[in-house]
């Protein structure tokens, strides 16, 4: 294929440089010569002399050849982080300019948490697929989000403020937590005021291998902190949420999981005065995404569909008087 090809002058060297950039990833990737030669639709020989070429325009060893496998040198090394980013920009370019007058199309894949999945973005779907016809949708629902680069994923919705690391994130809504419990719990135990009333009361709590096991509240830059205590602990909010709505105690939840129990009058928020401070789970709701999916016609197509529809979702509606 032409573009894998080091056989064009398009430089001072007299050689194609990008060609020669995706002949080189080839080898790295493949491992070998041979496996590279084969995707590329060329003899080894001719992969050879064109890594030949490219090394003697550098001045510079990039790959050492032995029978079984490769060894990048240390310029070689360089020269493969560099051009990885290199071809991904240019890549990307030329997907944004042919997408500049085309209709939205082909596949995302799309990741996001279980629950959050379940409530909010399964609804939103069938609406999507109708409105862009020519776009496929890969979802996968998990609450252990990988690498978007290696895995393959274009949008990844996720909670706080990890793994936005070389991302772009666009934020869709603040992400609130408060604590919360039935009004007949409440009627039969009391009503806490203050933080420290929650150590007469069962407390459901949920647990992560990175979780705080206090509560931690802010009140006029005062902070409160409280080990809870209670009959319950599980490492799933959905069934914490049920043993809440089933009058067995008070547990903290992300506002985006309890907004219609609370909206319908099936919960009550406790302690509503106070910022309840999740460093588990940030302080807002992200869509992130790689730098080279940034113009992609058929993901901005999703993120706004998604802002649009989910703006606010993990906020409070704001108490009148």
């Amino acid at each position: 294929m032409a573009n894998n090809i080091c056989n064009e002058r398009s430089d001072a060297s007299g050689i194609d440089q990008f060609g020669c950039m995706r002949a080189f990833m080839n080898v790295v990737e493949l491992g070998t010569f041979s496996a590279a030669a084969r995707r590329m639709g060329i003899a080894t020989s001719t992969l050879t002399r064109q890594i030949s070429t490219l090394e003697r325009s550098l001045g510079a060893t990039l790959v050492v050849r032995s029978t079984h496998h490769t060894v990048l040198t240390e310029a070689g090394q360089i020269y493969f982080a560099r051009s990885k980013t290199l071809l991904a920009e240019l890549d990307d370019t030329l997907r944004v300019v042919s997408e500049l007058d085309s209709t939205p199309s082909g596949s995302i894949k799309l990741i996001a948490p279980v629950a959050f999945g379940r409530l909010h973005l399964a609804p939103l779907i069938v609406p999507f697929l109708g409105a862009y016809p020519h776009i496929q949708l890969d979802v996968r629902l998990t609450d252990n989000h990988g690498d978007l680069l290696t895995e393959g994923f274009d949008l990844d919705i996720h909670e706080g403020e990890n793994h936005l690391d070389n991302l772009i994130a666009q934020s869709i809504s603040s992400n609130q937590t408060v604590l919360c419990a039935t009004p007949g719990y409440l009627a039969r135990c009391g009503t806490p005021r203050h933080p420290d009333d929650l150590q007469r009361h069962n407390c459901l709590r949920y647990l992560h291998p990175d979780g705080d096991p206090y509560w931690h509240f802010v009140l006029d830059d005062v902070r409160h902190s409280v080990l809870p205590k209670g009959n319950l602990q599980a490492d799933h909010n959905e069934l914490l949420l049920q043993a809440t709505c089933a009058g067995g105690g008070i547990c903290d939840f992300e506002v985006w999981l309890i907004r219609e129990h609370v909206r319908r009058g099936e919960l009550v928020v406790v302690l509503p005065d106070y910022r309840l401070v999740n460093r588990l789970t940030g302080e807002r709701i992200y869509m992130a995404y790689l730098p080279s999916r940034r113009f992609s016609a058929k993901v901005k197509a999703l993120r706004d569909f998604i802002a649009d529809r989910l703006n606010g979702i993990g906020e409070l509606p704001v108490r009148s008087g």
